[in-house]
């Protein structure tokens, strides 16, 4: 299988850079990484621009269908590969994506947020291919999320190695 940046091409997929303006700035300070050794954990991505839009802002089951929740939490994964890049510099140093947890703003009793995510993890598959792509995932309802958004995603992976001087 072609590395993880060539699928990127591949795919058409339109990355955001996140080194331009700082991540976080409409919700208040806050670390848009943390890498320890091989693990990098990144923090809470949800389906909206560099600018702020958001795609399908609101309630999953009650104003947004699942198919359009799956394209906003595909759209998240795309944003996830944009903080991938500016943690550690190519898609093509990751090793594994391990855990994602995916947050669903829907009603009480919706049984299909797992629907909705996997909207990120086929977009993760699709680019990193199952050896690599395929992780442990928890898909849980929400009654809201910042800025109305109707998913939101938090993501671990292993990195390969850094360089040692």
């Amino acid at each position: 299988m072609a590395g993880a940046e060539e699928r990127v091409r591949e795919l058409g997929l339109d990355i955001p850079d996140y080194a331009d303006p700082p991540y976080g700035r409409r919700y208040g300070p806050m670390k848009p990484f943390h890498r320890v050794g091989d693990l990098l954990q990144l923090s809470g991505l949800t389906p909206e621009t560099r600018a702020g839009e958001r795609l399908h802002p609101g309630v999953v089951g009650v104003d947004v269908t699942v198919a359009q929740g799956y394209a906003a939490a595909r759209l998240t994964a795309i944003h996830a590969l944009g903080m991938i890049r500016y943690a550690i510099g190519s898609l093509d140093n990751v090793a594994s994506l391990s855990r994602a947890l995916c947050f669903v703003v829907c009603p009480p009793g919706f049984e299909l947020p797992h629907e909705v995510s996997n909207g990120a993890s086929d977009l993760f598959i699709e680019v990193f291919g199952d050896e690599i792509g395929s992780m442990g995932r928890a898909s849980i309802g929400a009654t809201a999320l910042s800025r109305h958004n109707c998913f939101e995603l938090w993501l671990d992976l292993e990195c390969l190695p850094e360089p040692t001087a």
